[in-house]
């Protein structure tokens, strides 16, 4: 699945988070994806928006991935309107001028010797079946890896993408919010199986719930990347397991790109040979990866209309209950070049 979803509210109610107010908190620094793997096959071009500036991503004939700045240094073509990719070069619509993976220009339409230019590249990494670009405010190199959550045979994500407003330290807060699990979401029998350590870029919560949960499992584990995306796996026993990806990217002040996905990675059939049991396996993984596509969409339905129209509160009156969210935000300040004023200054985790 690919393109982009505008989440509709009633115009006739609550004016959109982003419609009256400036946002309270900047463009944090990090890892954001731009798109699952699938949408960038060889010889792929796409265009995404972050932080509000355009980034052009590729992947060559032979497999390389690459993210640019959308505009030829000859004379400043979109190469994400009309380029193409012929090789290992991605080629201007314009005069064809084409850049080689390190980004230098190795020809031009005339056939004569190029000048000497470079496209801007952007850091970018592929794990989890998603593609993530690095933006820093400040213009430093990545600190940080992405860990890698998929075993050996993750499958093909189904996944939709949903324009609203919000930021993504409040999508990520939700991680750590745990009175909203089950007043909200409905949980019951909720049980953190250990208490989340805060301080690396990410963090793992072990979860145990029942009732309705975006993931339908008895248990799973929730993983934290920095202020982007959260990960949830859940083991299946020896059928395999789950994986459920939402990514937060911001694309503008106040609004950001929803984009969520789902897979179900079936093992192999105990005693039937490699090649006859992906036969059966594989069309349960992309029948299940639907289904759980689909429960990942319905069970964080009711969150879209509280981020649409939710503010940041710089000094929430937290209760028993919460869960870390003040402990939450205190890690959170490091996705910061400079110090955001309105963080949690005092523990408020017993109020």
């Amino acid at each position: 699945m690919s393109g982009v979803t505008r989440y509709v509210h009633d115009d006739s109610g609550p004016a959109r988070a982003d419609a009256l107010t400036a946002t309270a908190l900047p463009y944090p620094d990090g890892w954001f994806c731009l798109a699952f793997s699938d949408e960038l096959p060889p010889g792929g071009v796409l265009t995404r928006t972050l932080m509000g500036e355009e980034v052009v991503l590729y992947r060559t004939r032979g497999g390389v991935l690459r993210a640019v700045r959308p505009y030829c240094p000859h004379l400043g073509a979109h190469l994400g309107a009309g380029g193409a990719v012929e090789g290992e070069n991605i080629v201007c619509p314009f005069h064809r001028f084409a850049f080689d993976p390190s980004g230098t220009c190795v020809a031009t339409g005339y056939g004569l010797q190029p000048p000497k230019a470079a496209l801007t590249r952007y850091d970018v990494c592929e794990v989890n079946s998603s593609v993530y670009v690095w933006r820093h405010a400040l213009g430093e190199p990545p600190t940080w890896e992405v860990p890698a959550l998929h075993g050996p045979r993750p499958g093909v994500f189904r996944h939709t993408t949903v324009d609203l407003a919000g930021h993504p330290q409040m999508i990520v807060e939700n991680a750590f919010d745990f009175g909203h699990l089950t007043q909200l979401h409905g949980l019951s029998g909720l049980t953190i199986d250990a208490d989340p350590v805060i301080g690396e870029p990410t963090c793992t919560i072990p979860v145990t719930a029942g009732g309705r949960a975006l993931v339908p499992s008895a248990s799973y584990e929730l993983t934290v990347v920095g202020l982007s995306t959260l990960a949830a796996v859940a083991r299946l026993g020896p059928l395999g397991d789950m994986y459920v990806l939402l990514h937060a990217t911001p694309t503008a002040p106040g609004r950001l790109h929803l984009r969520l996905g789902a897979t179900v990675a079936l093992e192999k059939v105990p005693f039937v040979p490699d090649v006859l049991g992906r036969l059966i396996t594989d069309p349960l993984s992309q029948l299940f990866s639907r289904l759980a596509h689909h429960i990942t969409l319905r069970d964080a339905a009711p969150d879209f209309p509280v981020w649409n129209h939710q503010i940041y509160v710089e000094h929430p009156k937290l209760a028993p209950g919460d869960g870390p969210v003040g402990r939450y935000r205190r890690w959170a300040r490091q996705f910061y070049s400079e110090p955001v004023s309105g963080n949690v200054r005092q523990d408020p985790d017993r109020p």
